[in-house]
């Protein structure tokens, strides 16, 4: 009889580019398993503990550890080595003081900071979609998968930010994508470039909405997709510089 269910692993050239694993030194790597961030731009959790942090050596100490309970994301345990971990999330481990939040430097989507430990219950969600669900109530899908329920007229708009207390998801502050707020590159070329929105320049049939952004002395577009607000003057918590 053939195996039932998919592989728990992946060739390691199909891995995303920001992986810091040797491409022809084995075959596979672990797999990013279906989840709240899209493999593309995530971290499989045990690429994350093994070969990010370097925290352990092997997939069967990763697999010890996580099974132990000992990892937490955005304050939920996990013990899946497959689970995607990406833009923003909250990673913390038992017996470690060092809290970690994944956001984007130096280019890449994706690299841990560390964060102070009075924000490890604080997270930066970019609103994706709105609708209105049953009872008129509108309910916001986020950028990590989340859903929340608009119970206290927030009035929040595709694009706009909300910082969130997790696992909790109450809001606790939110910033709209307008004109002189502090964004945050999020993808492409220039990711982990921060700055003042300038000017919001709407789409066309051709040409997605554009954001211009001021960088130090310099000014640059860029679609509104890969712009994140993250605060007024300064971002609401600590995402690096």
């Amino acid at each position: 009889m053939g195996k039932m269910g998919g592989s728990n692993r992946a060739k390691r050239s199909t891995a995303p580019p920001f992986w810091p694993i040797h491409r022809k030194e084995k075959e596979f790597t672990i797999k990013t398993s279906p989840g709240p961030h899209s493999k593309d731009r995530s971290y499989a959790l045990g690429v994350f503990i093994r070969d990010v942090l370097h925290l352990v050596t092997t997939y069967r100490e990763a697999r010890f550890v996580a099974s132990s309970g000992k990892v937490r994301v955005d304050g939920v345990v996990r013990r899946d080595l497959n689970f995607p971990v990406g833009l923003m999330d909250v990673i913390e481990f038992d017996g470690l003081s060092k809290v970690y939040r994944l956001v984007p430097r130096n280019g890449k989507p994706l690299e841990p900071i560390e964060i102070p430990v009075e924000e490890k219950n604080l997270k930066l969600c970019k609103v994706i979609n709105k609708v209105t669900v049953r009872g008129g109530v509108i309910q916001y899908t986020l950028h990590d998968g989340r859903c929340i329920l608009d119970k206290e007229d927030l009035a929040l708009k595709v694009g706009d930010t909300c910082l969130l207390e997790v696992p909790s998801q109450k809001v606790i502050n939110n910033v709209a994508m307008k004109k002189g707020v502090w964004a945050l590159v999020i993808g492409g070329a220039l990711a982990g470039l921060q700055g003042y929105i300038e000017e919001i320049k709407p789409g066309t049939f051709t040409r997605s909405p554009m954001a211009t952004l001021t960088l130090g002395a310099e000014s640059v577009d860029v679609p509104t997709s890969l712009i994140m607000p993250v605060g007024g003057d300064k971002p609401f918590i600590y995402i690096g510089g």
